[in-house]
């Protein structure tokens, strides 16, 4: 976000996080070092194996701040919760906040290990496995920062849907109206996550345990980035719905900017948004229709 809390007094602005997505969405900025009382400047962070554990050491001293790390990152991840986060951006190969890939080192060897995840991060993802994280260094690729604002806007939704308590019904409902997203993202999802509610409903599972347990296998599985390919062809059943109530002339220009999508030449908000103007040309209100037009702000611009 542009704040200078890097360990040399710089910081590592993401442009667009700061400026573009700002007009759509609320930043919560938060520095996990900066917050257990590691100043500025100060010595790189790094994650060593030490007695079979990880430890958080600052490189410069030597000094161990894991037990500090732990306990901020429990009462923090409570906090974001509470303040109704829809998505966790982190900074990749940091010692506290990288999401994978983060270096290991062990004593007596030359080489580290490129298996570690940043103890901050660690502990958010093992405490909410429901709420989708990305590395920023992600979000430089346009397909990959699409698909994560979908599942951000899936699980905003949620989120909303759920915010009065959930009941058997309301998750019933929220599955059906988000059918069009998951066929374009995971189609195996919708009969799976189908199978879950009822699964869970027999064994009379709390309906609030049965919608969590919906959202964190849902969150999973949109972890893999879509391909156009499948969107293309929800795109089409979308067009299917509603082709007989729009000329052929209306239906071409929509089946050619939808090839124009998958074939790459053309962003996926172009046919979207005539789909959307169609909907609301001819009045056609059809919420599962407009959950997956509206899975990311069409106003937001994405490269091919």
């Amino acid at each position: 976000m542009g704040q200078n809390v890097r360990h040399d007094g710089s910081n590592a602005s993401y442009e667009t996080l700061a400026t573009e997505w700002s007009s759509n969405f609320q930043f919560l900025p938060i520095c996990p070092e900066i917050d257990i009382g590691m100043g500025v400047p100060r010595g790189e962070t790094k994650l060593v194996k030490s007695a079979n554990k990880i430890v958080l050491m600052e490189s410069s001293n030597g000094q161990d701040f894991t037990e500090q790390m732990l306990e901020y990152a429990q009462t923090q991840s409570d906090f974001l919760i509470d303040s109704g986060i829809c998505g966790l951006v982190v900074k990749s190969n940091s010692a506290s906040c990288g999401l994978q890939g983060v270096a290991v080192q062990t004593p007596g060897q030359t080489s580290p290990l490129t298996n570690g995840k940043g103890l901050f991060t660690m502990v958010f993802t093992t405490l909410n496995p429901h709420i989708p994280v990305i590395e920023e260094k992600r979000l430089t690729d346009s397909t990959q920062a699409e698909h994560y604002l979908s599942r951000v806007q899936f699980f905003n939704g949620w989120l909303m849907f759920g915010r009065n308590g959930w009941t058997m019904e309301k998750l019933a409902q929220f599955h059906a109206e988000n059918e069009y997203f998951l066929l374009s993202s995971v189609p195996h999802m919708v009969s799976n996550l189908n199978n879950l509610i009822h699964s869970l409903a027999a064994n009379e599972t709390h309906p609030e345990t049965i919608a969590l347990e919906y959202m964190t296998k849902a969150q999973k599985s949109l972890n893999v980035v879509t391909i156009k390919g499948r969107v293309a062809s929800t795109m089409e059943l979308v067009l299917s719905k509603f082709s007989e109530r729009i000329s052929n002339a209306e239906k071409q220009e929509i089946i050619e900017l939808i090839n124009g999508f998958r074939t790459g030449k053309l962003p996926r908000n172009a046919p979207l948004s005539l789909l959307n103007r169609y909907l609301q040309e001819y009045d056609i209100n059809d919420t599962t229709i407009s959950r997956f037009i509206d899975s990311v702000p069409l106003e937001m611009r994405f490269s091919n």
